[in-house]
């Protein structure tokens, strides 16, 4: 029997929202999670994870909401060890 797409790719499957509750802050979230956050500063756009970790400067808010959404996607392998 051949895998279907869904098992293949193991993605999240909440919806990611983005909500801005200040002027230059952008705030993602899932139903049930905190995702990251995106700050523009005087270099660009700063992307954080979930943990705080910053994921670094854009040019862009788009690709800063991008890497934000990556680092949900796949955590690095520590902090998969933190959630496991």
């Amino acid at each position: 029997m051949a895998e279907s797409l869904a098992d293949i790719i193991d993605l999240p499957t909440e919806y990611v929202s983005w909500h801005s509750p200040a002027s230059s802050l952008w705030v993602a979230s899932t139903p049930s999670a905190y995702v990251g956050m995106v700050d523009r500063n005087h270099d660009g756009f700063v992307a954080t994870d979930c943990t705080g970790r910053e994921l670094g400067v854009y040019g862009t808010l788009e690709s800063a909401r991008v890497a934000v959404y990556g680092a949900w996607v796949s955590p690095a392998q520590e902090e998969q060890a933190l959630i496991a």
